[in-house]
């Protein structure tokens, strides 16, 4: 998703270059504007939507490939925040320490001492 994300946000950027700098670019080609360019300042509100819903579809594919873990609504790993997946031995670390700041050792059943 990381890869399909950066590619969607290539896509938007070169839209938006498109848009604004397309004239300048293919005149400095020697070349004539492509029919879409004219149709994109013809329908401002359509270009500027199409640039809108490729920072949503970026933003889903993000959103996608995101998770917590929580523990008694603590949270102990967001992926959302972080970027990167959980370390175990760091998540049973904070699992611990909320268990026995709650008073007790619910692992193992037994009340703490």
């Amino acid at each position: 998703m990381q890869y399909a994300t950066r590619a969607v946000r290539v896509a938007q950027v070169s839209s938006a270059a498109f848009f604004f700098f397309g004239e300048q670019i293919f005149g400095k080609l020697g070349r004539r504007p492509p029919e879409l360019l004219g149709k994109m300042h013809d329908n401002k509100l359509l270009t500027v939507g199409a640039i809108y819903g490729m920072d949503v579809v970026a933003q889903t594919f993000k959103s996608i490939n995101a998770f917590e873990i929580t523990y008694n609504g603590k949270v102990l790993h967001s992926k959302l925040k972080s970027g990167q997946f959980p370390d175990p031995n760091e998540v049973a670390t904070k699992l611990r320490e909320i268990i026995e700041a709650d008073g007790g050792d619910q692992m193992t059943g037994a009340p703490a001492a």
